[in-house]
């Protein structure tokens, strides 16, 4: 028998000496596979072969060296053996964590506006209610009292849609809540170029590099740790840029880009002076925002001047008189 064979006819390969299926160079499947088709390593970027013990994160979906994640071999073997097991990388880890405070913030502000909601309903079948017994009534009364009656009633019904008006302020000022709180750590960046790689996440990898170098040399702001980043819609046929949604670990690391946006009048590269940085806008924003800037719109095109957009109202420079 060939030195190289062991018992159930494997053979051992010539470059990583486990016993595997060989080709007909004597290799295994991982070995013979290019260098540029194997998964790259999320902390140490080396490439993730078979015999190196890798391990898969279920939520960003990069491979990891175990020993670059410090799983222990025992906890390893138990993953690989048991069936339908999760795992999550330390930055996944941390990012879940996060989550469950704001969860748990935004569980306790339902609550609150649930209760407020159970009140206003409660008071809604009580006036529906009066309603229905004022009009078991009205069968029963003459005319004249019938045409007071009716009054009444119209004066009760009024309340009803008053109070169901006020239930869908109170929902829309719980949905807009609840946006604002996703949005308080998020900027949106405009006109940066996008990746030409195919695969997806070699294109948010780079996306991630350019903002680091934008944040870091441009803006000279170190510092700050990306979270996430998404380019907002889909592929344009015109092939122009699509916004970069970036999502900050903290919301005064926002702050401190869009107060250091001022920098980018220094900016000398010609592709990074065409970059726009702004905060990520509920609906709600967006919307008060545009009317804002049409009545400034409207102002100039009236000959006032003086007039300028801060934190989405308008305001008047002071000692500016109208010149016609």
């Amino acid at each position: 028998m060939d030195a190289r064979t062991r018992q159930g006819g494997k053979k051992k390969c010539r470059e990583c000496n486990q016993f595997e299926d060989l080709d007909e160079d004597m290799r295994c499947t991982t070995c013979a596979t290019p260098e540029d088709k194997l998964e790259e390593c999320r902390t140490c970027k080396k490439k993730v072969r078979e015999i190196d013990n890798g391990i898969k994160c279920d939520g960003c979906k990069t491979w990891n060296h175990i020993g670059c994640e410090k799983v222990g071999k025992n906890y390893y073997k138990a993953l690989k053996e048991e069936d339908g097991a999760t795992w999550f990388c330390k930055a996944c880890k941390q990012t879940i964590l996060s989550s469950f405070g704001e969860l748990r913030k935004l569980r306790n502000d339902n609550k609150q506006m649930r209760e407020e909601l159970q009140k206003v309903t409660s008071n809604t079948e009580n006036i529906n209610e009066r309603v229905n017994n004022i009009e078991d009534r009205l069968n029963k009364q003459d005319e004249d009292t019938v045409e007071k009656t009716t009054s009444k009633v119209l004066e009760r019904i009024e309340q009803v849609e008053i109070v169901q008006k006020s239930v869908e302020v109170v929902l829309q000022r719980l949905e807009e809540k609840q946006q604002r709180e996703k949005c308080k750590k998020n900027i949106v960046l405009y006109n940066v170029p996008e990746s030409k790689q195919q695969r997806l996440q070699e294109k948010t990898d780079e996306d991630i590099l350019k903002c680091r170098d934008l944040f870091e040399n441009s803006l000279k702001v170190k510092q700050f740790k990306i979270e996430r980043v998404l380019r907002l819609g889909r592929p344009r046929e015109d092939e122009r840029n699509r916004p970069i949604l970036v999502q900050l670990r903290e919301e005064n690391e926002k702050w401190s880009i869009i107060n250091n946006a001022r920098n980018m009048k220094y900016e000398t590269d010609p592709e990074k002076k065409k970059i726009g940085i702004s905060k990520d806008l509920t609906k709600e924003e967006r919307d008060a925002e545009k009317r804002v800037r049409e009545e400034l719109r409207e102002k100039r095109r009236n000959g006032e001047q003086g007039w300028y957009v801060k934190n989405g109202t308008l305001h008047r420079t002071q000692g500016t008189r109208n010149r016609y």
